[in-house]
């Protein structure tokens, strides 16, 4: 989904796939050529913070796609999530660390469970480029609801595109998993990320989370109906008339938007 100040909001949409995937997908898409920037590269390879503490963050964003792309030898893997020493969760993506700064808060403060979905969020949340050199930014100065990261844009008046018809700035939220999650009834509950999409698995004696990343009506058994007393066809049929009902209201927005233009 990299393509901001790339001019491409409608071309190669295709089913996003798994993280095995990141590397060559990104070099197929049609989104992608010499000139785009090297920030696309962030969150595709086990190799970029490795390449980011020896050239720096800043100078690592300044570069084209094609300059980096050779020097990627790994898709996303371990070392994105874990600290190899120790084998304990770790963000190894500066722009998370750096928008919880902003809000005067140290990543080393959260806790485990935190963590559990810090480490999905330093790639599955909204962000834009910043300046010239493509810094990456996750909008987080004023918090994490839509209302909050559309103010912090209007005050740095900051925009995607321009609609060629009404002459309209215009925003385009890239995949804002982290933001979304955080207004909802299950992050309000304590649960992150991973109880849901990586839940705990046992073999035997062992205890471990499953890193078949996956939705979780795929394993509601050991999602789902942990918390809920639901029959498991009771509540994959409550998530689908969610999921039509948001559906249906999407239409609904983009029909409106349309007459509006």
């Amino acid at each position: 989904s990299c393509h901001r100040l790339q001019g491409v909001h409608l071309k190669d949409n295709k089913q996003g796939r798994g993280h095995f995937y990141a590397v060559s997908d990104i070099r197929s898409t049609l989104r992608t050529d010499a000139a785009t920037v090297g920030t696309c590269w962030t969150c595709k390879s086990t190799s970029v913070p490795r390449m980011m503490k020896t050239m720096g963050n800043s100078r690592f964003y300044s570069l084209k796609w094609l300059a980096l792309g050779s020097k990627l030898t790994g898709t996303i893997d371990c070392l994105d999530c874990h600290d190899i020493r120790y084998s304990e969760l770790k963000v190894t993506r500066p722009a998370l660390v750096e928008a919880f700064e902003q809000q005067g808060k140290a990543i080393n403060d959260f806790s485990y469970q935190e963590m559990r979905s810090l480490v999905c969020a330093q790639c599955h949340s909204e962000y834009y480029f910043k300046g010239e050199k493509n810094y990456l930014v996750f909008p987080w100065q004023n918090g994490f609801s839509v209302d909050e990261v559309a103010d912090y844009y209007d005050r740095i008046d900051f925009s995607d595109w321009t609609h060629t018809l009404s002459r309209a700035p215009m925003l385009k939220a890239q995949h804002p998993d982290y933001e979304l999650f955080q207004a909802g009834v299950h992050a309000d509950r304590g649960l992150s990320c991973s109880d849901c999409h990586m839940p705990y698995r046992s073999e035997g004696a062992l205890k471990f989370t499953d890193h078949k990343i996956q939705s979780p009506l795929n394993n509601i058994v050991n999602t789902c109906l942990v918390c809920h007393p639901e029959t498991e066809e009771k509540l994959r049929q409550n998530v689908y008339e969610r999921q039509d009902k948001i559906a249906q209201l999407k239409k609904l927005a983009e029909a409106t938007l349309v007459k509006a233009h």
